[in-house]
C-alpha cells in the first residue's frame, strides 16, 4: 500500500472519527483502513489515535502529523486538479457544498448562462455545511453560513444576512399588526432552529434611534426547515424572523415586513471556502467568480442580504485541531 493512500486513510479517520466512516467515504472496507493506519503507525514508530469503543481521538503525535499531512494532500490535490487537456480550458468536475436555501435562491437561478459558457464543465452539489467535507467528501468549494471554523482553508466573504420580521397580509389582518417589539408577545411566532444549534433562535433584537430591544419570543412552532417556515408564514401561520430568502416574496406582497420603523442588525456572514492554491485551477477559479457575481445579482435592493464587495479579499483561517473544528455561526 503506497504511503499517500495511508495518509488519506489517516486524515479521513481523523475527520470522521471512525474507521468505519473513513472506509465508507473512501469506498474501502474498515479492515483495510485499520490495516493501512496500523502500517503507517508502524512506519512512523508512533501511535496516531487513542482508540476506544465510541470514537477515535488523535494523540499528540497524531495532531502534529494531521496538519502536515493536510498541507501535503492539499498541495497534491491542487497539482492534480491543475492538469487539463488543453491550456486555458475549463473542464472537469467542481464539487460544491452548500445549503439548500443558498442553492435554490442564489446559485441555481444563474447557472444557465454559466454552464452555457463552459459546456465541458461538470458540477456536483452536496447539501453540507461541514468544513471537513472539503477533505472527507472531496469538496472543492464550500458555501459556509456563519463564521468559519479554524482551519488551513481560505475563506472569501460573499454576503451577510439581513433579518427582519415578516408576516402575511392575511395573518396581519386577523391578528393585528405589532406597533412595538414588545407586541410580539401576543403573536404566533415561527422560530428557526438551524441544524447545527442546540436551541432555536427565539431572541429577536431590534434597534431604533439609539434604543435597542431584545425580545424573547414564545414559539408557536420551531423548525429546522427554513423553506417550510417561509411557506407557513405565507399561509398565515404566524410571524418569522429570517434573512437571505427570495426577496420576490416581499416585493410581490406575499410577505410584509413587520415593525418597519425598527431595524435588525445584520446577522451571519456567508463565505466561500476552498483549499489554498485551488483558486489557480481554472475550473475552480471560474466557479468562484460565478459565485461572487451570483451573490451580487441576488437581491439587488439588499432587502434580505447585504452584498460583499467584488474586490473582497481572501481570509486565511488559523489552523485548528480535528475532529472538533469549532463552533459554526448562526444562520437566520
Amino acid at each position: 500500500m503506497d504511503r499517500i493512500r495511508r495518509f488519506e486513510m489517516f486524515v479521513r479517520a481523523a475527520d470522521t472519527g471512525s474507521f468505519v466512516a473513513a472506509a465508507r467515504s473512501l469506498e474501502l472496507t474498515p479492515s483495510a483502513v485499520s490495516r493501512g493506519i496500523g502500517e503507517l503507525e508502524k512506519l512512523l514508530g508512533a501511535a496516531l489515535f487513542h482508540r476506544n469503543t465510541r470514537n477515535l481521538q488523535l494523540t499528540e503525535d497524531g495532531q502534529r502529523l494531521y496538519h502536515q499531512v493536510i498541507d501535503l494532500l492539499e498541495r497534491l490535490s491542487v497539482l492534480e486538479s491543475s492538469v487539463t487537456p488543453r491550456k486555458g480550458s475549463i473542464d472537469g468536475t467542481v464539487r460544491v457544498g452548500l445549503s439548500a436555501a443558498l442553492n435554490r435562491h442564489v446559485v441555481m437561478p444563474g447557472l444557465g448562462p454559466f454552464l452555457g459558457s463552459h459546456p465541458a464543465l461538470r458540477l456536483e452539489f452536496r447539501m453540507t455545511q461541514d468544513a471537513r467535507a472539503l477533505r472527507a467528501e472531496n469538496i472543492d468549494i464550500l458555501l459556509h453560513v456563519g463564521e468559519p471554523p479554524p482551519s488551513s482553508l481560505v475563506a472569501v466573504r460573499l454576503g451577510q444576512g439581513r433579518p427582519h420580521v415578516y408576516g402575511s397580509p392575511g395573518y396581519l389582518r386577523h391578528a393585528g399588526e405589532p406597533l412595538d417589539p414588545d407586541d410580539l408577545a401576543a403573536h404566533r411566532c415561527l422560530v428557526y432552529r438551524p441544524p447545527w444549534l442546540h436551541q432555536p433562535i427565539q431572541t429577536w433584537t431590534f434597534e431604533r434611534d439609539g434604543m435597542r430591544k431584545s425580545i424573547q419570543v414564545t414559539p408557536a412552532l420551531v423548525s429546522d426547515d427554513r423553506e417550510g417556515l417561509l411557506t407557513g408564514a405565507i399561509a398565515g401561520a404566524g410571524l418569522i424572523y429570517l434573512a437571505a430568502f427570495d426577496p420576490a416574496l416581499i416585493v410581490s406582497g406575499q410577505l410584509r415586513r413587520v415593525l418597519p420603523d425598527w431595524s435588525c442588525a445584520n446577522s451571519f456572514n456567508i463565505y466561500a471556502m476552498y483549499r489554498r492554491g485551488s483558486s489557480r485551477v481554472p475550473r475552480v477559479a471560474a466557479f468562484l467568480q460565478f459565485l461572487r457575481e451570483a451573490f451580487m445579482d441576488f437581491d439587488p435592493q439588499e432587502i434580505t442580504i447585504a452584498h460583499a464587495s467584488l474586490a473582497n479579499g481572501a481570509l486565511a483561517l488559523p489552523a485548528g485541531l480535528p475532529p472538533n473544528p469549532g463552533a459554526r455561526g448562526v444562520a437566520t
